[in-house]
């Protein structure tokens, strides 16, 4: 081999943005095995990088994501748990029902609230776990340029990226597999694709500042709104470590009066916009003056090898406060999805559903936003056809209440496709409260033994495999069911070696021996719902019980009624989303 060609680095996977959806995204493809076959790299010196400022609060479907991924309870334990809200009209007054009012009510799941933790703080937790792994972010490395050899087929290294050292200057060549931007809304990575990134920015400017504040506020601790006619529908949210950050649209108007927007002017807008309350800064942590727009990239998904994720893929607002929630679902969306293919599970044509599930949702995010920014900054929505003179303080908390399972991500739901396949498992209740392409609820259940409480999400982790969980009902109605599954899957011979799937057995009662109760070995581990909550909420009569099968990112793939036909149609099911031997 010659000299050239030993300076070549080959990876399976390069990432090349060190934020949080970089981040997170080589965690998992670590965490899944790939910790020798992946490099994640970052333009900026990370150190000097760590403002305290950007995104700072995930909603609850974002905070299970990460809990399954054993990431949470970490970021809980410096988070300010944010559960109340309050909004306050022009003179002061405490109006209901308006503002952020909907995280109050953001029910079923065990993470009912906002996680609010500044970036700074979640990447360096992120990067710690990510060392734990056995990966290094290497900053400051850029990426310069990239290449894609057509020629070599699909799978293989087909990308040439050339990196510079920012503290040397030394270049490296490196080739990989599959590439993932997550380099923000200026991607280099999109741009040397030449992919469009279409949308509009407007001339709509907004400021955030952050830092300690004394204040008459009467309450300030939470997620707040000022229905300002100076300064807009104003964001005030409480922080970790005790900070509050507060947001406001900077009008033309207003930006007559500064010859250069420094610190100082942006303390003396904030102060004006909380009126008439008072408002004093002991420190300034961070602030930032931004033009609002919203674009998507036309493709997250090209040359069967480059992926995008995060800003790089779409921008918006920080109107609702998903842009940090948007990047994780993308993360988590693509990581276990790579990993299958890397490890020869799956085929590639599975990061195709990536892109299908993923832009649709962040469409219906970016048609919201648009409302949500105008409205904050007190105009109607550009097809607005009601009352034109009503107050855009009204009009947003509607939209805002309207949006909010959207936003909580709770709702969050994908398309038919080879992942999410309606079974024949029928709900005895109409609509079914869980349908395949939903969120798998986090419903409590007791461990066998000591009754222990413990939660489907602690019991069905995301390690990059499916979890398929019988739900048995009572077994003295369904174990005819059981005992005809049981006889089918032992002649199955679906898998050969390392199953891809997990599985759980969720009687609706408890015993003091699983086995006794069942009347046949359990599937994988055993949890009691004794007080049928669990199949309550997915619509399981317990008398005819069930399957669901969980996607590794804790979709539900699909739902068979229990009984010997359930294999044959688990087999279609799986043949269809993996490489079966």
């Amino acid at each position: 081999m010659g000299r050239v060609e030993d300076k070549v680095r080959r990876v399976d996977v390069l990432i090349v943005g060190g934020g949080p959806v970089g981040l997170v995204l080589a965690y998992q493809l670590a965490k899944f095995g790939h910790s020798s076959s992946i490099a994640i790299i970052e333009k900026h010196a990370k150190s000097s990088q760590d403002q305290y400022g950007r995104a700072i609060t995930l909603y609850p479907r974002s905070t299970e994501m990460l809990d399954q991924l054993d990431l949470a309870d970490e970021l809980a334990q410096e988070c300010f748990a944010c559960r109340e809200t309050v909004s306050y009209d022009k003179d002061g007054n405490e109006v209901q029902g308006r503002g952020w009012y909907f995280m109050e009510n953001m029910k079923d799941t065990q993470w009912d609230f906002a996680l609010v933790l500044r970036q700074k703080y979640q990447e360096e937790i992120f990067r710690r776990r990510l060392r734990e792994e056995g990966v290094s972010l290497e900053a400051p490395v850029e990426l310069v340029s990239l290449t894609v050899d057509e020629n070599i087929p699909s799978g293989g290294h087909r990308i040439t990226a050339l990196l510079k050292d920012g503290v040397t200057g030394e270049e490296e060549t490196v080739t990989c597999k599959y590439l993932i931007g997550a380099d923000g809304g200026r991607s280099f990575v999109r741009r040397a694709l030449e992919i469009p990134f279409e949308g509009s920015t407007t001339e709509d400017k907004w400021v955030r500042i952050d830092g300690i504040v004394e204040t008459d506020v009467p309450k300030s601790r939470v997620y707040g709104a000022f229905e300002s006619p100076t300064h807009g529908n104003v964001l005030w949210a409480a922080l970790d470590h005790g900070a509050t950050r507060i947001g406001f649209a900077f009008t033309a108007e207003r930006q007559k009066g500064y010859s250069e927007f420094n610190e100082a002017a942006a303390v003396a807008e904030a102060i004006e916009s909380v009126k008439p309350f008072k408002l004093k800064f002991t420190q300034v942590d961070w602030f930032t003056v931004y033009s609002v727009g919203q674009r998507v990239a036309k493709e997250f998904f090209t040359k069967d090898c480059i992926l995008l994720a995060g800003d790089a893929c779409h921008t918006h607002s920080s109107g609702a406060a998903q842009g940090m929630n948007t990047g994780m679902h993308d993360a988590v969306n693509l990581a276990w999805k790579l990993s299958m293919v890397l490890r020869g599970l799956a085929p590639s044509s599975l990061l195709s559903t990536y892109e299908s599930e993923r832009l649709p949702n962040v469409q219906k995010l970016i048609n919201y936003d648009k409302d949500i920014s105008r409205l904050m900054t007190m105009q109607l929505p550009v097809d607005w056809s009601g009352d034109p003179n009503a107050d855009p303080n009204e009009i947003l908390g509607t939209v805002m209440e309207e949006a909010s399972t959207f936003t909580s991500g709770l709702s969050i739901a994908f398309d038919s496709n080879n992942v999410n396949v309606p079974g024949t498992f029928k709900s005895n209740i109409d609509p079914a409260p869980v349908m395949p392409g939903q969120r798998g609820p986090d419903v409590q259940l007791q461990k066998p033994g000591t009754f222990e409480a413990t939660r489907l999400h602690k019991e069905t982790p995301n390690i990059a495999r499916f979890h398929a969980i019988v739900f048995a009902g009572e077994p003295e109605h369904t174990s005819v069911y059981l005992k005809e599954f049981s006889a089918a899957w032992e002649k199955s011979k679906m898998f050969s070696g390392v199953s891809p799937i997990s599985w759980l057995t969720v009687p609706a009662k408890s015993s003091p021996s699983a086995y006794e109760l069942l009347g046949v070995a359990p599937f994988g581990k055993v949890f009691y719902d004794k007080e049928q909550t669990a199949h309550s909420r997915y619509g399981i009569n317990v008398k005819e019980g069930a399957i669901f099968v969980m996607r590794p990112d804790g979709w539900v793939g699909t739902a068979a009624a229990l009984g010997g036909d359930a294999v044959e149609e688990l087999e279609l099911y799986f043949k269809n989303v993996l490489l079966m031997k």
